[in-house]
């Protein structure tokens, strides 16, 4: 389509929304004279139509996709992201065997009044994680499809595993538009507690007694405290995984003293990286060379919460805000990824029983959780 194509496109597009504009005091008053008419009591006429959609992804039962998430829940095990091996479907693990093909599938919401005729869905694979960025992952691939207003579309994908992808993995799903545009907060950051449009799936099933390799995302600068509870038995039960059924599920606060074994250390001798731990919390100080200090974190930090704010309320939206979110994005380019050891310590557990434990991260410096991992403790 040429230039002067498109811009008397645009001048029709502009035309008609001025229509509808001066239109819609006469449709108010239209249907106020209908509804009084009307034999139905209390009838509401119908309300505004917005032309946007609202595309999300659960992070738990009855998340209607508002962010930032209320605190207390674990964003990190949606139930909308799920990965199975093609021969049987509905056996989701998060340990993969090299030479199996799988199914990676992500569930899709569209809360708005238009219709996405293409969103697309990107899946990354990675070592379990607290918290995440694009950079440290494996791009597994990307699909696309139609989401109907107020419905939901799976997508999903299929993927060979190769021997750089074997072993206990944590699943991504990041979906955007490009018309309607809906497109993530961040282009590398993938926290599913302030985006809408980011799924995770970080849970891992692990014998007692057994150590495995997470990574954490952090600032260069920076304080982590990372925190280890005991899930209540309700709770492992709603993940509605399909091992629950080859188990016995323990109550979870029997274990409390237990969790105070546990084990984080860095996986390389690194004198830029301290860890303190007692009674089932573990504090770490990473000190390595940044260009974001504490106080310049915490300037970055305040200013972007507050534009979020008046972005929210509609004061403005991301176009208004260009300077503050350019230099948002400067400062989280910084962010690095530590290999860590965990090791899970002996339980009691007999065979043929379970207990589940959520691992959490906070950065100190806002008192936010930006990232978690759910555990599911085997005899």
């Amino acid at each position: 389509m040429s230039l002067e194509n498109l811009k008397n496109a645009q001048e029709f597009i502009t035309k008609i929304k001025s229509k509808i504009v001066d239109k819609e005091p006469q449709m108010k008053d239209l249907w106020k004279s209908l509804i009084t008419k009307s034999p139905i009591k209390d009838r509401k006429p119908p309300r505004d139509f917005k032309d946007s959609s609202y595309l999300y992804i659960r992070s738990y039962d009855g998340d209607n996709g508002v962010r930032p998430g209320a605190t207390g829940i674990p964003y990190w095990i949606s139930p909308d992201v799920n990965v199975a091996p093609e021969s049987s479907l509905n056996s989701y693990t998060s340990e993969l065997n090299v030479g199996t093909l799988y199914n990676l599938e992500c569930l899709v919401h569209n809360r708005g009044d238009l219709i996405v005729p293409s969103a697309k869905v990107e899946f990354y694979l990675v070592t379990p994680s607290l918290g995440f960025d694009t950079r440290y992952a494996k791009k597994i691939g990307i699909t696309s499809g139609w989401v109907n207003c107020y419905g939901s579309t799976k997508l999903s994908i299929k993927y060979m595993i190769q021997p750089d992808d074997s072993g206990h993995k944590c699943l991504f799903a990041r979906v955007f538009s490009f018309s309607p545009l809906e497109l993530p907060i961040h282009d590398t950051l993938l926290n599913p507690y302030e985006d809408r449009h980011i799924g995770q799936k970080n849970l891992n099933i692990l014998p007692q007694m057994m150590a495995m390799r997470i990574n954490i995302l952090h600032m260069p600068i920076a304080n982590v405290e990372v925190v280890f509870k005991p899930m209540n038995r309700e709770a492992l039960l709603a993940t509605r995984h399909p091992s629950l059924k080859d188990f016995k599920v323990k109550e979870g606060e029997k274990f409390i003293k237990v969790l105070q074994n546990f084990k984080l250390e860095p996986s390389k001798k690194n004198g830029n990286i301290e860890v303190i731990g007692s009674k089932g919390m573990f504090k770490m100080k990473f000190n390595e060379k940044g260009m974001y200090g504490f106080d310049e974190q915490k300037r970055v930090l305040k200013m972007i919460e507050l534009v979020k704010k008046k972005i929210s309320s509609g004061k403005g939206d991301r176009n208004v805000f260009k300077k503050e979110i350019a230099e948002f994005r400067k400062m989280n380019k910084e962010y690095k990824m530590s290999l860590m050891n965990l090791t899970i310590p002996d339980f009691g557990l007999k065979k043929g029983e379970m207990v589940g434990v959520e691992i959490s991260a906070t950065n100190k410096l806002d008192g936010k959780v930006f990232g978690g991992i759910t555990l599911f403790v085997t005899g």
